[in-house]
């Protein structure tokens, strides 16, 4: 595990050398106009050097297993690495990206082990229920510490990787159909979405040659995004979302959507935004409820075990 100084464990390989200082300048100058540079693979993403980040579970966990099925070499990274471990073919780093230090230790590791880096994933993500009158500081900031600012310092550390010669330059992060419509208890996690939304898109107007990608989620089985839900406003706000038509999409499974990043990822010229959503119209919650697997439920853990 990371130590107090911003050290990382990792699961395979030796510990991680810190970067050598806090910050890295980079000469956008010079990649305005790299994209003519960058690989073209015509075997897919096989070879491709990946960091997905959130590969603990749910869909950066299906991503990261699809990438290394395919060929990619992989380094996986969240908090929690005796879930990485069960990953077959990825090298597991545990890695808390609102911890200081972490996410630059887990850069320098990966670029060290891979020889480089080609694509960024950030799959990361906190997803908590919130009546806004009584939300205070300290919950904002949770959700911004996750859901935007770990996106940023991390990118901010991959930049001299992903623009180097010889690299892909593509950076993947993983937003939600809530950035465009917040839902009623999860305004604060809609705007974490919405301003990770934007920065993706400020980052691709700034260096032009990175092949920047938003997969805007929809509903999705499998994930983990309702078990840190309180039950009890979970109950009450669930409903609502379908009868009012905040659900505005049918379930799809991890699977799928594993499947649109990959396809981003081997993109020549990936479109800026991916709607990784099932049909629209939306399903009623009883069909949201089949729709889902018996091992995964489609709402998480807080509203059938009320009890975590």
């Amino acid at each position: 595990m990371f130590s107090r100084s911003g050290s990382c464990s990792l699961g395979r390989w030796d510990e991680a050398r810190r970067l050598p200082g806090r910050y890295q300048m980079i000469d956008i100058s010079s990649h305005r106009t790299r994209s003519s540079t960058l690989n073209n693979h015509s075997d897919g993403v096989k070879g491709q050097r990946t960091v997905v980040v959130g590969a603990s579970s749910g869909i950066g966990r299906g991503l990261a297993v699809r990438l290394a099925e395919q060929g990619a070499t992989v380094v996986a990274a969240a908090r929690r690495l005796d879930r990485l471990a069960e990953l077959p073919g990825v090298t597991p780093v545990a890695c808390d990206v609102t911890a200081g230090g972490q996410v630059e230790a887990l850069v320098a590791s990966a670029v060290e082990h891979m020889g480089g880096l080609d694509a960024l994933v950030y799959a990361a993500g906190l997803s908590r229920l919130h009546r806004l009158e009584h939300a205070d500081l300290s919950d904002w900031q949770e959700l911004y510490a996750t859901n935007l600012f770990g996106a940023v310092l991390l990118t901010r550390a991959a930049l001299p990787h992903l623009l180097a010669d010889g690299s892909q330059g593509r950076a993947v992060y993983l937003s939600s159909d809530s950035a465009d419509r917040a839902y009623p208890g999860l305004v604060i996690y809609g705007t974490t979405k919405a301003a990770l939304s934007s920065y993706a898109q400020g980052l691709a107007s700034e260096f032009t040659s990175l092949r920047v990608t938003e997969i805007l989620v929809g509903p999705t089985a499998g994930t983990e995004v309702a078990d840190h839900f309180d039950p009890d406003l979970f109950g009450e706000w669930l409903p609502r979302w379908f009868e009012q038509g905040f659900v505005r999409y049918d379930m799809l499974q991890v699977d799928d959507v594993a499947a649109m990043i990959v396809e981003a990822l081997d993109a020549a010229d990936p479109s800026p935004r991916v709607m990784a959503t099932g049909a629209e119209g939306g399903q009623s919650l009883s069909e949201a409820e089949q729709a889902a697997p018996d091992d995964q439920s489609p709402v998480g853990a807080a509203l059938r075990e009320p009890e975590r």
